[in-house]
């Protein structure tokens, strides 16, 4: 099984990613893989994202998606909720762009299963010798530095509450597999393992460190058994690791354009290339670390 992955591609909505966008699509043509996953943060505005989908898609694969925060953040022009994009209207963008919406249902082929889901932040992830009131983190604030989904998500629950749903709903994925199944693959935005985040040792960064991910969804990997393979994104540091027989891969993009306009080499690093081959797996050429660092910031909300 040869996939290929990438997420956080964040895309402009003023047309400025356009070659970007095509340099994807070429890297993903070159590897040729039988599985094309993006693993969420391809844009904020509906519009854009599903355009981004349709030019993205790879005829020759499988094409899957699980959304990101940003794709969920509501718009309030068009009378878009976080809960609607999330549990209908990306999943009709992605039928229309060719894409599978994995939260859905999972992606059977023969003896492998792809499951997804958007993930979410339950702040298992904080440092807990920062000493940040508990109030801090489900307010999204503190001493002035903001998480955005804080003015973004509509949806009405608490963090806890959604981690929880959505990880009822990858238990019942994981639940209702054929027994012929015997290797899963894993995509999420969220990182299901707390060691798949870089604390810096400053703030704000290790206060934002509590919304990357929920420690309660690696365990349910870790106990399914079958899992071999998660594939995340959100946090902008590119990492592989292995948690009790996991092969676990951050696989983002990013906010930064490079400044000479050669899009090919990012996304030459962006585009992860990943092989199972009899449950193991092997990445090729993986660029791990941030591989937007020193390039202009590119905004794309």
């Amino acid at each position: 099984m040869r996939i290929a992955a990438i997420s956080d591609i964040h895309v402009r909505p003023d047309k400025g990613d356009e070659a970007l966008i095509e340099e994807i699509h070429s890297r993903v043509e070159e590897i040729s893989p039988d599985v094309f996953v993006i693993a969420g943060d391809v844009s904020s505005r509906i519009a854009t994202l599903a355009d981004a989908l349709a030019r993205l898609r790879v005829s020759s694969a499988m094409n899957l998606f699980v959304p990101g925060n940003h794709d969920i953040w509501f718009e309030e022009k068009i009378g878009l909720g976080s809960l609607e994009k999330y549990s209908t209207s990306l999943s009709e963008v992605c039928r229309d762009s060719g894409f599978l919406y994995l939260p859905d249902a999972p992606y059977v082929k023969k003896k492998m299963a792809f499951v997804g889901s958007i993930g979410w932040y339950d702040y298992s992830f904080k440092r807990e010798d920062l000493e940040i009131p508990y109030k801090a983190y489900a307010q999204k604030e503190w001493k002035g530095s903001i998480w955005y989904d804080l003015l973004c998500i509509d949806w009405g629950y608490t963090d806890v509450e959604a981690t929880t749903l959505f990880n009822r709903k990858l238990e019942y994925d994981l639940s209702i597999l054929s027994e012929s199944v015997t290797k899963v693959v894993f995509v999420s935005h969220h990182l299901p393992f707390r060691d798949l985040t870089l604390y810096k040792g400053r703030l704000p960064w290790d206060f934002f460190s509590a919304f990357m991910g929920s420690e309660n969804t690696g365990r349910l990997l870790i106990y399914d058994g079958r899992v071999v393979l998660a594939v995340s994104g959100h946090s902008h540091i590119r990492m592989q690791k292995r948690f009790n027989g996991i092969k676990s891969f951050t696989v983002p993009l990013g906010y930064g354009r490079p400044a000479d306009g050669n899009y090919s080499d990012l996304a030459r690093n962006a585009v992860a290339h990943i092989e199972i081959v009899d449950g193991i797996v092997e990445a090729h050429d993986f660029v791990e670390g941030d591989i937007c660092e020193g390039m202009p910031y590119a905004d794309a909300r």
